[in-house]
């Protein structure tokens, strides 16, 4: 093409007869590639091979990752099929009932399903490509369940797993997690990619909707999908977690759930609120090693009704077993009930103690006070729950509790502290249930709801003698991934150490800065417009004043009032505001005020010399 062009441009000149323009772009490095001798580079000793010194690490960008993400699926998938594999139909034939028929028919009919849903949300336009996300969440789906299957052998020597190979609630539950993990690791990309946001409303729990799935029955393979599929990026662990901090929070409570049944055969089994195991305690670490096959096999019918029947063989219900009491005539517990709301106990806490530490840190007593009242309304007082927030009953147990112990603590404040926390919503607080179909704010519902129902409970608290106090949980590192909470150094001291954070937050695909301070946050910064003049002229105010007040304050052979600074007080808080300090200046604000008074008697000094010189001059 070069050649070409050159050509044309030489019959151009002899035509014309102009000035040859090629004559000035001989040799130009500006139109020339840069290429830098490879003896002129600066070189470190080599510590791996050429090849791979060539190579360049790109920086991560939103859209970098989630394109890696997508291609690590890719990759995790290749291998597998959307049919099942030999082993898997090895099992299959293996169990009592073969399941593969009942299997391979529901796949396809979600697959219509999904389409259908998928282009109904998106635009018929799209409908393919929702098939394609399908295909590729069966992939998934036959491999996790491939992986499952494996490790239930080697756990319990057994190959018949035929009653958890033919429950339908499993097998939708785990097809709709495999397809989750698809539509989320290619969610953020699609909007990127043609500069629509087609799929930014398909996020979950729009995926329970499709699979007509109950989110608390979604809930039971979430831990055993994540374990069963190690190659799961950290982004995906992340929003697995999240979804199910979500159902526990509020989408298992909704009315219609199975989990309010699950409560109600507890409690007539027992005669009362099913006590879920024990607790986690400090002394009681939370661990446990229950699978999906103990959850979607634990027993919700009264243990009568079910030895009336024929008893299972043992491999046929692998979770019989470790479920059993060594007791046969006491009554069995449900194992997805005991370990749900175990955690349900440990989101709870970790939401209320990082609550606590914000508004109450002075009143280090109210903190087992109020967790146990917040313990005993979701074990014995559930009803609260429905159609209702775990937030919720948290901020009206806190209220209850300050309350009858006279601290000042009001729900405006509550509610302030509750919106700095991760994962909020404003709906929480101000769309709260109180009758069918009537919502109205969390004070309403504590006066017309929560204190009626608990306000016998609440009093006792009053007392010299409450009642017995919960234990507090055990907060472990998170099961998926390592905790980024900040963690407190030992012997007492009021310091936290937290992991270092990247100076941009994703939330969402989406990249924005990290909080700033009151005094930094009108400064401009990479990302944002510049607006109006209004931003620099309080740049410019701000400066001025600080002059100023600096020169006055040395003008009074006074030290100057030093800037907000962060301290590490008896509280561990600081004043918006400013107002307190510490009684006693450090030795480098006192210098640095010293050296301030000194140069500016220097510059007067100088001034009142250079009037009088000039004074002189005209006389």
């Amino acid at each position: 093409e070069v050649e070409v062009i050159l050509k044309q441009y030489e019959e151009l000149y002899l035509k014309n007869k102009d000035i040859d323009a090629r004559l000035f772009l001989n040799h130009d490095e500006t139109l020339q590639p840069d290429v830098t001798p490879c003896s002129q580079l600066e070189r470190t000793p080599l510590k791996t091979s050429p090849e791979e010194e060539i190579s360049l690490i790109l920086p991560q960008t939103p859209v970098r990752a989630a394109m890696n993400n997508i291609q690590q699926l890719i990759m995790i998938l290749n291998s597998a099929t959307d049919k099942p594999s030999d082993t898997l139909i090895t099992y299959f034939n293996n169990c009592t009932v073969n399941p593969q028929e009942s299997i391979l028919k529901r796949v396809e009919s979600f697959d219509h399903i999904f389409k259908k849903k998928f282009a109904e949300a998106v635009g018929q336009g799209w409908a393919e490509t929702g098939s394609q996300r399908y295909r590729l969440g069966v992939r998934l789906y036959y491999r996790v369940m491939e992986s499952m299957l494996k490790s239930e052998e080697e756990r319990l020597s057994v190959q018949n797993f035929s009653t958890l190979l033919n429950d339908n609630i499993f097998h939708t539950s785990l097809l709709a997690c495999a397809v989750e993990v698809v539509m989320a690791t290619y969610g953020r990309n699609a909007s990127q990619s043609d500069g629509t946001s087609a799929e930014t409303d398909l996020s979950f729990p729009w995926i329970l909707n499709v699979f007509d799935l109950k989110a608390f029955d979604f809930y039971k393979v979430i831990e055993s999908f994540i374990r069963a599929e190690p190659s799961l990026t950290r982004e995906m662990i992340k929003h697995l977690e999240r979804c199910e901090h979500r159902i526990m929070e509020s989408l298992a409570w909704q009315s219609g759930s199975p989990l309010f049944d699950l409560i109600k055969q507890s409690k007539e089994r027992e005669g009362q609120t099913d006590q879920p195991e024990t607790t986690a305690t400090p002394s009681t670490p939370f661990q446990h090693n229950h699978t999906a096959a103990d959850l979607y096999l634990s027993p919700v019918k009264s243990p009568k009704k079910k030895a009336s029947g024929p008893p299972p063989t043992a491999n046929s219900t692998p979770s019989a077993q470790p479920a059993a009491s060594p007791q046969t005539q006491k009554p069995q517990k449900s194992i997805s009930l005991s370990l749900f709301y175990k955690k349900v106990f440990l989101l709870a806490y970790r939401r209320l103690h990082t609550l606590f530490l914000q508004l109450l840190s002075e009143h280090p007593d109210l903190e087992s006070l109020i967790w146990t009242l917040f313990q005993y309304t979701l074990q014995n007082e559930y009803e609260l729950m429905r159609d209702r927030h775990l937030d919720q009953i948290m901020m009206c147990s806190m209220y209850g509790i300050c309350k009858v112990k006279n601290v000042d603590l009001r729900f405006k404040i509550i509610v302030s502290a509750y919106k700095e926390l991760c994962n909020t919503n404003q709906e929480t607080f101000k769309r709260v249930l109180i009758r069918e179909e009537q919502y109205d704010s969390i004070i309403v519902f504590y006066n017309l709801v929560f204190m009626q129902k608990l306000k016998t409970n609440i009093l006792q608290y009053a007392s010299n003698r409450p009642p017995t106090l919960s234990p507090i949980p055990h907060v472990p590192r998170s099961p998926y991934q390592f905790s980024n909470s900040p963690r407190r150094v030992p012997a007492g001291s009021n310091i936290y150490i937290s992991p270092l954070k990247s100076p941009y937050k994703f939330s969402d695909g989406f990249q924005s800065p990290t909080k700033m301070t009151p005094r930094s946050r009108i400064l401009v910064s990479i990302g944002e417009s510049f607006g109006t003049s209004e931003k620099f002229q309080k740049i410019n105010q701000m400066l001025c004043n600080s002059d100023c007040q600096l020169k006055r304050s040395a003008e009074v052979s006074a030290a100057p009032k030093p800037l907000k600074r962060l301290r590490f007080d008896i509280e561990g808080q600081d004043e918006a505001d400013g107002s307190k300090h510490l009684p006693q200046e450090s030795k480098f604000q006192q210098k640095l005020a010293e050296m301030t008074s000194t140069r500016t008697r220097m510059q007067k000094q100088k001034l009142n010399d250079g009037n009088d010189t000039s004074v002189s001059e005209e006389k």
